[in-house]
């Protein structure tokens, strides 16, 4: 996983309202129409948290690039299906996940996704599959649904990035040549 620059974000502190004001209004036309879509408090920290981690990505990428590059390289367009991509940068790709206060977002070279997900007491749930299967789907642009109806398979476990951290599981796929 050289490529990919990883970052994980505790929200917690967005649930303070003059705090969640002043990263709000730094943030894009586009993200602040996410934010506002949400109703509770929870899902708008979580999706502002997005934000700033996104903002980290880009700043991150913009260090990394030998060519000249500025913000607007980095304008964010949507496929049919909703994922987020970079407009004028396809030699770059992005993921964001959160679940109960984390959010965690990664950019590499290669096509990468990830997932969080907070363990639950008394969950059926095997999360270290879940995980897996999330990143996965959102790297190769395919639906859950079609892993859990069993038409794909998970790649092997070296592409995967996986660890438990404070009660939460955390998933990283990154594609990268065999």
């Amino acid at each position: 996983m050289s490529e990919a620059f990883i970052k994980i974000l505790d929200a917690s502190f967005l649930y303070d309202d003059d705090v969640f004001n002043s990263y709000y209004k730094k943030m894009p036309e586009y993200r602040r129409k996410k934010i506002d879509f949400f109703k509770f408090k929870k899902d708008k920290c979580l999706s502002l948290g997005a934000g700033i981690l996104m903002n980290n990505l880009i700043q991150h990428a913009e260090k990394k690039t030998t060519a000249q590059a500025d913000s607007s390289s980095f304008e964010i367009a949507f496929t049919e299906q909703g994922k987020p991509f970079f407009k004028y940068r396809p030699d770059l790709h992005f993921s964001l996940a959160h679940s109960g206060k984390k959010v965690i977002a990664a950019i590499s070279t290669n096509r990468i996704g990830v997932d969080v997900e907070e363990i639950a007491e008394n969950s059926d749930i095997d999360l270290t599959e879940w995980t897996k299967a999330e990143s996965y789907v959102k790297a190769a642009s395919l639906s859950l649904s079609d892993y859990i109806e069993g038409s794909i398979t998970l790649p092997p476990d070296s592409h995967f990035k996986q660890w438990t951290e404070a009660g939460y599981v955390f998933c990283v796929y990154e594609e990268t040549a065999e």
